[in-house]
């Protein structure tokens, strides 16, 4: 893991806020006119103590009759730097607000942008990229990382100005003052110096492997969530929960390293600014102390060393901004990183130059020697050949692994062939956009996912402008309408996250519904009944035949009874076409699909 900041991280980081470069500008501005105020004041504080010592000497010395009139003239010079006092006060106030203003609405515009291009790259990656990723890394990468993104984001330029410009400020006033004293502070340079880079090591390490084990938890906890059914029909609670307090164990050891690191580094700062305190009260007292007596600019004064002091004081400020800011930018860029895995993963499915874009298809759908495998380098079609004429019902069956799924994932281009061709009509599948061919297919899957919504959101997915009477008539002809209207509220209902509300069979006359009214021309239904019982499958047969009419259809199923009424049926094993026919010729040739259908008739 690297020891340092990374530096591809704040490069990305300052290109994406290019294009907020007048406003971040604008910020500074208003923050170092407050810098200028706070580096003002020790500056009048000393004129002040000066004045009432001067004032005082000079009453001391003078007669009776002098000193009420000296006493007026101190109060007037005190009265005129609380004004200065007040002034700057309320400049600073109004400088502060509109700040503070500008910023908060900032930093708010830049990780709405930024939330918005992660999630749109995300639905650009191909469904290779969700085979590998867990999706609790994912949602953890656009959340608790892009949250330590916005802690960087929204001060840190402000702050990093304000730390600069008074450290320089207090230096050169410094300077300007006392070199003597400035010598006495000087040495605790090198050792900061040395200070700062020991700590710089530690702490990028630190955080990145914070933000790594945090994607870990994350990822143990979606997974959890999603599997909770599961975790309680097999008693996993005890042994899951043993994991999960491993993993927090893990995050808390980290993070308490983390802070000590910051902790100890922040000790020896504090070391240092009480040697400094220490070392300007006393040379400054023995400085005031020799020079009483002397004349020009080497006097030394009170309110000179009061203000050294207050600026000896404000030395350490700006380092410890600059160094919290170091520990939070290294927290942020950390979390960066892993953001910027994710944007700068490209998809691997992409429009080539030139793909066209129909409107509509006949619906034909030919394999012309196709080879696939995924990248586990496992093949899992082999040289692959068929063709489903326009308004034709293929059935794919074969035992598990044999690659039914995968001829529905690659008509749906969802992955790209290593060897052979995929034709929708007379087209490459390569050479049509995504867009248009997704437009033109409805998919219905096993698991029947449905959004968080109503039935009617649901219902209208694939076509968001669709108005309520249309989705009425639809489900009304696919036979879902009764149905949809015995739940509480109908159409309205709620169905709940994934449709946990509803019953397996209602979400599958939803997800029917939703694709009919999509009036895809090419349909597919991987293992669309496998998730009901026999009893609600049947009640489902009609409205999967009205949903398959005048489309070219693919059904993978292992209930042979979907498949009964397709066209054609291809018996696929181990990547290959081993028969191929209707449903009475395959029962009839006594072969491996007339086995299986016996097997089916017996389990039923």
């Amino acid at each position: 893991m690297p020891k340092r900041l990374s530096r591809k991280a704040l490069k990305r980081l300052l290109e994406w806020l290019r294009p907020y470069r007048r406003v971040i500008l604008v910020n500074i501005a208003l923050t170092l006119i407050l810098t200028a105020v706070e580096l003002a004041v020790p500056q009048l504080l000393r004129r002040m103590i000066d004045g009432v010592v001067e004032t005082t000497k000079a009453v001391v010395a003078a007669a009776a009759a002098e000193r009420e009139a000296l006493v007026g003239v101190a109060w007037d010079g005190i009265l005129k730097v609380v004004a200065v006092f007040v002034v700057l006060f309320l400049v600073a106030q109004v400088v502060r607000h509109f700040e503070i203003r500008r910023t908060v609405s900032f930093a708010q515009r830049f990780m709405h942008r930024m939330r918005e291009q992660y999630f749109r790259h995300l639905h650009r990656l191909s469904l290779a990229f969700y085979d590998k990723w867990k999706a609790g890394q994912v949602i953890a990468r656009g959340t608790t990382d892009m949250d330590a993104l916005q802690d960087a984001v929204s001060w840190a330029p402000n702050h990093v100005t304000a730390a600069v410009f008074q450290l320089a400020g207090v230096v050169a006033l410094m300077l300007w003052m006392d070199r003597v004293l400035f010598l006495v502070v000087f040495p605790i340079l090198p050792v900061l110096f040395f200070l700062t880079r020991r700590f710089r090591t530690r702490a990028t390490d630190a955080w990145r492997e914070v933000r790594v084990q945090t994607g870990r938890l994350t990822a143990n906890v979606a997974e959890s969530i999603a599997g909770a059914r599961v975790i309680q029909a097999f008693a996993r609670e005890q042994k899951n929960m043993r994991i999960f307090s491993d993993l927090t164990s893990d995050l808390y050891a980290i993070h308490v390293e983390t802070e000590r690191v910051h902790a100890r580094y922040m000790v020896g700062i504090g070391a240092l600014r009480h040697y400094a305190w220490a070392a300007v009260i006393v040379m400054g007292a023995y400085r005031v102390a020799t020079t009483a007596g002397a004349g020009g600019d080497d006097v030394v004064t009170p309110g000179e060393v009061v203000a050294f002091l207050a600026y000896a004081q404000m030395f350490f400020h700006p380092i410890d901004t600059l160094s919290n800011l170091y520990n939070q930018l290294l927290h942020s860029l950390a979390a960066l990183d892993r953001v910027i895995e994710i944007l700068d993963t490209e998809p691997k499915i992409v429009d080539r130059p030139g793909a066209v874009s129909p409107d509509d298809f006949d619906g034909a759908v030919t394999f012309d020697g196709v080879t696939f495998e995924y990248d586990t380098g496992t093949r899992v079609l082999h040289d692959l050949s068929f063709r489903a004429n326009p308004g034709e019902v293929i059935a794919l069956v074969g035992p598990t692994g044999a690659g039914k799924t995968t001829v529905c994932r690659l008509i749906a281009r969802f992955y790209e062939t290593q060897a052979g061709c995929v034709r929708i009509d007379a087209w490459d599948i390569k050479d049509i956009t995504q867009e248009a061919l997704h437009r033109r297919m409805g998919i219905v899957l096993q698991e029947n996912f449905l959004f968080s919504g109503t039935v009617m959101d649901n219902i209208r997915y694939g076509r968001p402008g669709a108005a309520d009477d249309e989705v009425i008539a639809c489900a009304r002809q696919i036979g879902s309408h009764r149905a949809i209207e015995a739940l509480p509220k109908g159409y309205q209902t709620e169905v709940g996250e994934r449709g946990e509300s509803l019953s397996a069979g209602q979400r599958q006359l939803i997800c029917f519904t939703r694709a009919m009214l999509a009036d895809p021309r090419i349909l597919i239904l991987d293992e669309a009944t496998s998730s009901v019982d026999t009893q609600a499958e049947l009640e489902i047969q009609d409205a999967l035949r009205r949903l398959t009419e005048r489309r070219t259809c693919f059904i993978v199923a292992h209930r042979l009874s979907t498949v009964r009424r397709a066209d054609r049926v291809l018996v696929i094993e181990a990547g290959r076409i081993t028969e191929e026919g209707t449903h009475a010729e395959l029962v009839a040739a006594g072969g491996r699909y007339a086995r299986m259908y016996e097997e089916f008739i017996r389990a039923e």
